[in-house]
């Protein structure tokens, strides 16, 4: 009976041993799991720690949105009617609210450049409103996706505009990460003299470009104003750089109707 003891207590020290040992390497994976987890949830944009968005329909009301300062709202679109051979304007977006405390920019969003006077006349009604609303607009920024090989005939368009634009209103521009890569001096020119801010695109539709650090590496060389454009709930580590470089004005965060993870 003894010695049926004794084995019985060799066999427990010995799977005690075992599983001190199975846990010991269990738990350093564990943890490169746990700390990974929180690397990745931290890299993801939050909301909550930005003060700009884009508002591009109805979004729930959110704390972040009552402590912003700065609202991009998407107020309409300029569509070409192939039929009738003439530019369109459709109004889109929220109603007309009453923001007092925040800085307000009027979105439209272009498929074409050939806006008639009526269509500009439209977009003044719409800053307007706004502004009779007591927001305080800030001016109206355009969104549209030239290539880069046509970014001169963009540029010509937007001196045209910014003619046209009271001197009290400012002119904003959406930008394309591969417009890092423009390097005509004469485009170059006419932008810094027409538009007072680009924001540059880091995703397509709801997700982070991949190798967005390597066009933001380049954009300083362009010698424009220019925020970052982050969309709600990506993947994001800013470049060092950036707090150093005097062109960069911060970040707009697009914001999603849902939330969730990408």
């Amino acid at each position: 009976m003894i010695l049926q003891v004794i084995k019985w207590s060799r066999t427990f020290r010995l799977l005690l041993i075992l599983s001190i040992g199975l846990c010991t390497a269990c738990t350093p994976a564990q943890s490169g799991n746990t700390q990974q987890a929180q690397t990745e949830l931290q890299q993801r944009v939050d909301a909550a720690h930005y003060s700009s968005f884009w508002i591009w329909g109805n979004i729930s009301s959110s704390p972040y949105l009552q402590q912003a300062t700065e609202l991009y709202i998407l107020q309409g679109e300029m569509n070409w009617n192939k039929p009738l051979k003439r530019s369109e304007f459709i109004p889109q977006g929220i109603q007309v609210l009453h923001k007092p405390q925040q800085k307000i920019w009027i979105v439209i969003r272009s498929h074409h450049l050939q806006w008639s006077n009526n269509n500009i006349q439209q977009i003044l009604q719409r800053l307007k409103h706004w502004e009779n609303n007591g927001n305080q607009i800030q001016g109206l920024q355009i969104d549209f996706d030239a290539k880069t090989k046509n970014i001169h005939q963009y540029a010509l368009f937007l001196e045209n505009i910014r003619k046209q634009l009271p001197q009290k209103y400012r002119l904003s521009i959406t930008g394309l990460m591969d417009w890092t890569n423009i390097q005509d001096q004469q485009t170059l020119s006419v932008l810094r003299h027409n538009i007072d801010e680009i924001s540059i695109q880091t995703y397509r539709g709801s997700v982070t470009i991949e190798n967005y650090t390597s066009y933001l590496n380049k954009v300083s060389k362009l010698k424009l104003p220019y925020k970052i454009g982050l969309v709600q709930n990506g993947r994001w580590h800013a470049p060092q750089h950036l707090i150093q470089d005097p062109y960069f004005k911060g970040y707009v965060v697009f914001l999603l109707r849902t939330t969730n993870r990408l």
